[in-house]
């Protein structure tokens, strides 16, 4: 997804074509759609039934997908206007929340699945 994300970036700044802007949108959009959006099935599923007690960061992480699904369709619409500086601007901080969004994702999956052995001074 991040590749998507910085290939877009990357168009935006070259000043790609519009229908070139629009399938990397789309491309984003439907890996995003592809990811784990609930805390009911799939990875979100066995991670609360591993450590529950992480609850509250999988409801968050569910919530801020929910949210960059609205920023991308968001980006459509400003793209129907023609792609210009404020465009690139909200490129540049979906990649910027992308990127947190993911690491917060792979440190709840670390904090989920490492154990702490304890002993250690």
């Amino acid at each position: 997804m991040l590749e998507t994300a910085q290939a877009l970036e990357g168009a935006v700044a070259g000043r790609a074509p519009v229908e070139q802007l629009r399938q990397l949108l789309s491309h984003l959009r439907a890996t995003l759609a592809a990811r784990p959006d609930s805390a009911e099935t799939g990875p979100y599923a066995e991670i609360l039934a591993a450590a529950p007690h992480l609850t509250r960061r999988v409801r968050l992480l569910v919530n801020e997908h929910d949210r960059l699904a609205l920023v991308i369709d968001g980006l459509f619409e400003r793209l129907e206007a023609g792609p210009g500086r404020r465009f690139a601007k909200e490129v540049a901080e979906l990649l910027r929340t992308l990127r947190a969004h993911q690491r917060r994702g792979a440190q709840l999956l670390h904090d989920a699945y490492t154990v702490d052995l304890g002993g250690e001074t």
